[in-house]
């Protein structure tokens, strides 16, 4: 019997501090919900920044990629922890989408729901296609670090929800201290531009993927 007492009580225990633990996830979700509500109440603020960028030349470039002209960040008005993450490219070489969209839906705790819109890449210019080589090489196994390394190689990530957090929570709303410089990052790794070939050329399977570098979480100086 007092076997079956001392048990009950560590379960008791148990069940008490799992109870403390979720309220802390509650809290942290909370957190999360009243960022992205915020973050939706300073969309007219980055509606009117995108006029002002529009007349610096190369804004983007110097906090992301070649070819890009912009970056939205579409949040849904009835839950604005869910997003499209919306890069705007002019005319290049290598695909005909004017806009680049991944869309993330965080409504159920724990699980993002992607959705992925496809690069309608040009003849022989899909800069993904190493990747998807060398993935069907592997029996489908995930991407080498040097392939998850590729910008594009996002686009056809199952989930990619980390980097759209860096780029809808840090890099969007920071865009104007990541180009005068004034973030420093949480360790010695920075956001390093990532450029498309300039030239018209061919695209080699070797040179296809080009990696764009782990970006990190911006702290202001």
């Amino acid at each position: 019997m007092a076997a079956e007492n001392g048990a009950d009580v560590e379960l008791q225990a148990s069940l008490k501090n799992l109870g403390l633990i979720n309220e802390e996830i509650d809290l942290i979700v909370e957190q999360l919900a009243l960022h992205a509500k915020y973050e939706l109440k300073k969309a007219p603020l980055y509606k009117k920044r995108q006029g002002v960028v529009a007349e610096i030349p190369k804004f983007w470039l110097t906090c992301a990629i070649s070819y890009l002209q912009d970056i939205e960040i579409q949040r849904s008005a009835e839950n604005p922890i869910n997003y499209k993450v919306v890069f705007v490219f002019g005319e290049n070489p290598y695909f005909a989408n004017d806009k680049l969209i991944k869309e993330f839906d965080f409504s159920d705790k724990g699980n993002a729901k992607v959705t992925n819109h496809k690069i309608d890449w040009k003849s022989g210019r899909d800069l993904t296609a190493a990747a998807k080589k060398r993935e069907a090489e592997n029996d489908g196994d995930e991407f080498s670090e040097d392939e998850e390394a590729s910008f594009f190689s996002w686009f056809d990530d199952e989930n990619g929800s980390e980097l759209a957090d860096l780029i809808a929570n840090d890099l969007f709303p920071n865009a104007g201290m990541y180009y005068t410089g004034t973030v420093s990052s949480d360790d010695e790794d920075e956001m390093v531009p990532f450029e498309l070939a300039s030239d018209a050329e061919e695209v080699s399977d070797d040179e296809a993927v080009e990696g764009a570098p782990e970006n990190k979480r911006a702290k202001r100086a």
